[in-house]
């Protein structure tokens, strides 16, 4: 019983001190940074043409001008819409896209002509 012990303590102690070897070596690696840095990029840059895209071909948008940027999962959607409703629907159909754990509202409503 104690030798059953002891030997699923070294398992349990082996597969911590691996885990923590390979979590340094990914901070440390200059390499798998920079890896890790351009799939997030590549994301961002994602995300930003289906959102802006989503948005340009809404028939409930027509008439609205969008600035969409996404760093690291946050989308912030900037410009004019004629109203309220066209706001609310622009955040909405920005924060159903997959990848999109936030959606900044730097919009503004048109004011009357």
């Amino acid at each position: 019983m104690i030798k059953r012990s002891l030997v699923l303590a070294g398992l349990v102690l082996a597969i911590v001190l691996g885990s923590l070897g390979l979590t340094a070596f990914a901070t440390d690696n200059p390499p798998t940074i920079a890896a890790l840095g351009a799939a997030s990029d590549v994301l961002d840059s994602t995300l930003h043409d289906k959102v802006e895209t989503l948005l340009r071909t809404d028939v409930g948008l027509v008439g609205s001008q969008f600035r969409v940027n996404a760093r690291t999962g946050v989308v912030t959607v900037g410009g004019t819409v004629p109203d309220e409703h066209s706001l609310r629907r622009a955040l909405d159909l920005a924060s159903g896209v997959r990848g999109v754990r936030e959606v900044r509202n730097a919009m503004e409503i048109e004011s009357p002509k």
